[in-house]
C-alpha cells in the first residue's frame, strides 16, 4: 500500500484521464482534482489478476473464471472462491466510499486465455441521478468506448496511462492488481473532545498497524501462499516486524502453529457430522511491559492479551474474542480457533458483509448448531491456566511478578565497548565506518522470553551470529536499568550469563564469552539468570582474534 499527495505534472496526467468526468453525475471529482489530492494505491504481485471477458454480458469458458467483471461490473456477487476470505461481495465497495469522489482506477495484469493481457479502467459508483430526461443508476466506467459502455484499456494503452499515473510497473510476465483510489478520505484521530486529520504518515502507519492485527497468519514464514506486506508514504516506508517478534502476536502465532501440530490443539466434541467443527490452541506468555508503537495503532483490544483470534481457512483474523483475565497482569495468554475445512462454510454463512463475527441469526440446523458449539467451546477454555497449590508451583508463581518488571534482552551487537555497559576488552577490534564487521553484527532473531527450569528464572534470546571468516569472540554483558540509566551499584546482585547453547548441536557453552570459529553454528541461544525485582538489559561485544 503507498500514500501519496498528487503534484506537478504527476497531478496533470490524473486530471488529463480522469476529467471532466460523467455529466450530471455530481460526484465532486472536478472540485478534488483542482487541489492536491491524495491518492491511496494498492498492490499486489503474485496473484492471479483480474481475468476472464471483460464484458459482463459475456460468458466466461468453462473452468475460466470472470474476476474482472465481478469486480468491475458487478458489485455484491459472490465471489464464489472455495475457502476464500469473501462471501458477500460489498468488500470492494469500500474502495468507492474512501474515495472522497467515489472514483477508483483498477490497473491489472492476467492471462486471458493463453495471453498475458495487461488490463486499465476508471470506476464511480456514485447516487443515482436523472440527466437530460434519463435516468442514471450512478455506476460509471471510464476507458474506451466499445458499443454503449465504456471499456478497459488493454496492452500498451493500459500500460502507458499507468505510467502516466505513476502506478506501480509490472515485471515481464508477471500478473497481479493494481486499485488507485482518488481523493482518499484518510480519516482523523480523536485527541481529547477535537479531531484531526490523519496525514500521510499516520495513515501509513494505521494501516500497518491493522494489517498486523488481521493478517498476521498469512505473514509467518513458512505458510502457505504467504504475504510480504509493504506500506509506503511519499515513498517512506513504515516498517512491519515480523508477527512473532513482537511480544503483543507471540502468544497468538504459537497457538496458531500449535493447530497444525498433534496432540497440541483441542476439537469441540461432536457426534454429527461435520465431527472436527475446527481446532482450538492456547498459549501463556509474558504481557509486555510498554506497548509496541506500531501496533498499539490499531489494538483491537486494551491491555494484555486475554483473547482468541478467530479466523477461517482462509487464515484471515474474523475478530478477538476475550476472556477472563488473569489475576497476575504480568501473564498474557492468546488462542487461535480455526475452522475446519469440513465446517467452514458454516462459518461463512454465519459472518456479516464486514467478515467481523459470527452471528447466529438467520442460522438454522447444522449451521446453528456448529457455530453455538464453537462459541460454547471458546468462551469455556478463553481462562488462565490454572494450577494446583504446592511448593513448587508457590515458587514459580513468585516468578510471574519478575517477570513483568523484566524489560528483557534488547540485542545491540557492538564493537568493543561502544555499548552502553559494555567494558572495554583487550584486543578487541574497533571497526571504522566503512568496515565490513560493522556491517555484519549479531542480531536478536527470538526473544526475548522468560522461563523456568528446575524452578530458576531465566531469560533467553536466539542469537545469529554472521559468517565470519575468522575465530570471533562474542561476549553477552547483561547490566541491571534503573529510571535514571544504567545501575553501577555494587549494592544490588549483578545478573549472571549461563551460557550459550547452540540449537543446531544442542551443544552448551558455560560463561558470557562465546568463541565461535567460521565453521561453527551461526544460531545460539543466550541465558541469562536476572536478580530479583530488576529490569535487565544486555550488550553483546565482539573481538576478533589476530
Amino acid at each position: 500500500m503507498q500514500i501519496r499527495e498528487l503534484s506537478g505534472k504527476r497531478l496533470e496526467g490524473w486530471r488529463s484521464f480522469l476529467l471532466p468526468g460523467p455529466e450530471g453525475a455530481d460526484l465532486g471529482l472536478v472540485e478534488e482534482m483542482t487541489t492536491k489530492p491524495t491518492v491511496l494505491i494498492i498492490s499486489d504481485r503474485g496473484t492471479t489478476g483480474l481475468g476472464g471477458p471483460l464484458r459482463a454480458d459475456e460468458p466466461p469458458l468453462d473452468g475460466e473464471r470472470g474476476d474482472f467483471v465481478k469486480f468491475i461490473r458487478n458489485v455484491g456477487e459472490r465471489k464464489g472462491v472455495d475457502l476464500g476470505g469473501g462471501s458477500y461481495g460489498f468488500g470492494k465497495g469500500i474502495l468507492y466510499n474512501v474515495s472522497r469522489c467515489h472514483v477508483i482506477v483498477a490497473d491489472s495484469q492476467c492471462v486471458f486465455r493463453g495471453k498475458v493481457q495487461r488490463r486499465l479502467i476508471g470506476a464511480a459508483m456514485g447516487d443515482g441521478f436523472q440527466h437530460d430526461g434519463v435516468r442514471y443508476t450512478g455506476r460509471h466506467w471510464l476507458g474506451v468506448q466499445d458499443g454503449d459502455i465504456a471499456q478497459a484499456l488493454i496492452d500498451r494503452d493500459a500500460e502507458d496511462v499507468a505510467n502516466a499515473l505513476g502506478l506501480p510497473k509490472f515485471a515481464e510476465g508477471q500478473t497481479g492488481t493494481t486499485v488507485a483510489i482518488i481523493a482518499a478520505d484518510l480519516g482523523a484521530v480523536r485527541t481529547g473532545d477535537s479531531e484531526e486529520s490523519r496525514n500521510p504518515q499516520s495513515a501509513a502507519e494505521y494501516i500497518a498497524s491493522t494489517m498486523m492485527w488481521n493478517l498476521w497468519p498469512k505473514m509467518l514464514d513458512g505458510v502457505d501462499n504467504r504475504l510480504k506486506c509493504s506500506v509506503k508514504f511519499e515513498g517512506f516506508p513504515v516498517e512491519l516486524p515480523a508477527p512473532d517478534h513482537t511480544i503483543e502476536l507471540r502468544p497468538f502465532v504459537d497457538a496458531f502453529r500449535k493447530l497444525s501440530r498433534e496432540g497440541e490443539y483441542d476439537i469441540p466434541p461432536r457426534r454429527a457430522k461435520p465431527t472436527e467443527i475446527g481446532r482450538f490452541a492456547k498459549v501463556e506468555s509474558m504481557a509486555p511491559l510498554a506497548k509496541h508503537p506500531l501496533l498499539a495503532l490499531a489494538a483491537p483490544f486494551a491491555g494484555s492479551a486475554r483473547h482468541c483470534a478467530r479466523m477461517r481457512q482462509a487464515n484471515l483474523v474474523v475478530d478477538y474474542v476475550p476472556g477472563e483475565p488473569n489475576p497476575n497482569e504480568a501473564i498474557q495468554y492468546g488462542a487461535v480457533f480455526k475452522s475446519a475445512v469440513e465446517a467452514d462454510r458454516y462459518f461463512a454463512d454465519a459472518e456479516p458483509p464486514t467478515h467481523d463475527d459470527w452471528v447466529t441469526s438467520g442460522l438454522h440446523g447444522t449451521a446453528l448448531g456448529v457455530i453455538r458449539l464453537a462459541a460454547r467451546f471458546v468462551n469455556a477454555n478463553l481462562k488462565p491456566t490454572s494450577v494446583e497449590v504446592g511448593p513448587e508451583s508457590q515458587h514459580d508463581a513468585a516468578l510471574a511478578p519478575l517477570a513483568g518488571r523484566l524489560a528483557g534482552l534488547v540485542g545491540g551487537a557492538t564493537e568493543g565497548a561502544s555499548s552502553p555497559g559494555a567494558a572495554g576488552r583487550e584486543g578487541g577490534h574497533r571497526a571504522g565506518r566503512g568496515s565490513s564487521v560493522r556491517s555484519s553484527k549479531p542480531k536478536v532473531v527470538e526473544g526475548p522470553a522468560l522461563v523456568v527450569t528446575d524452578g530458576q528464572a531465566l531469560i533467553q534470546a536466539t542469537i545469529e551470529l554472521p559468517a565470519w571468516s575468522t575465530t570471533t569472540t562474542v561476549t553477552a554483558e547483561p547490566f541491571v536499568v534503573i529510571d535514571g540509566g544504567i545501575e553501577h551499584h555494587a549494592s544490588l546482585d549483578a545478573p549472571v550469563v549461563v551460557g550459550w547453547t547452540s540449537l543446531e548441536a544442542n551443544e552448551f557453552r558455560q560463561g558470557a564469552d562465546l568463541r565461535a570459529g567460521p565453521r561453527d553454528e551461526r544460531r545460539w541461544v543466550v541465558s541469562v539468570r536476572p536478580p530479583t525485582d530488576a529490569v535487565v538489559r544486555l550488550a553483546v561485544s565482539v573481538s576478533r582474534e589476530g
